[in-house]
């Protein structure tokens, strides 16, 4: 499986040992999921203005599959909430916006960073891992953010989907996913989710 350049993975790699439920996986995301969510990304966009949201944007594997997928860098902004891994990517990503933050605050990151529409949002965080009360936060700040009709790109490595099932009832959303990408490792699957206009 490929994955991010030496320095992104060994950076990746000791952030994952400080704090392995947050990080969510051991290695990056690998090439396949990435191009994966970036083309699921794209064809979410079509028609839309405003930015492309990427939450947990780690070392930048999805970031550079949405730009090699022809997401302009100004429609970029990314959120890192680890200061180390948000330095990294203001050093590999000229061009694109990086907020440092929580993404359980989204709407008040990006009205603090002048992002004010979103087109979709990309999502690398391990929902499935962390508490529930965070996993309620930040989807609720996604939809806060997202116009109605517009996504939420969500991978997961489970055999669930990704966002709860009675989170996605009181928001009305609708899910649906792709393809199981047996070759990433460990296997994942590529989620949308969406409130109907």
């Amino acid at each position: 499986m490929p994955t991010a350049e030496p320095a992104g993975t060994a950076l990746f790699l000791k952030r994952w040992l400080r704090r392995p439920f947050a990080m969510g996986a051991v290695v990056p995301s690998g090439r396949l999921l990435a191009e994966a969510m970036a083309r699921t990304a794209l064809r979410e966009i079509d028609g839309r203005d405003g930015h492309v949201i990427e939450l947990g944007a780690g070392t930048g594997e999805v970031t550079k599959a949405l730009l090699a997928a022809g997401i302009p860098t100004g429609r970029l902004a990314l959120v890192e909430r680890d200061p180390e891994l948000a330095a990294f990517l203001r050093r590999h990503f000229n061009g694109t916006q990086t907020i440092e933050g929580d993404a359980a605050r989204l709407p008040r990151l990006l009205a603090a960073n002048k992002v004010e529409r979103v087109a979709a949002v990309v999502s690398s965080l391990p929902l499935l891992s962390l508490p529930g009360e965070i996993v309620t936060g930040i989807v609720h700040g996604v939809f806060e953010a997202l116009p109605r009709g517009a996504a939420l790109v969500q991978f997961t490595y489970g055999p669930v989907p990704p966002v709860p099932k009675g989170l996605r009832a009181n928001l009305h959303l609708v899910g649906a996913h792709g393809r199981r990408i047996w070759r990433n490792v460990p296997p994942a699957v590529v989620w949308t989710f969406r409130r109907p206009p």
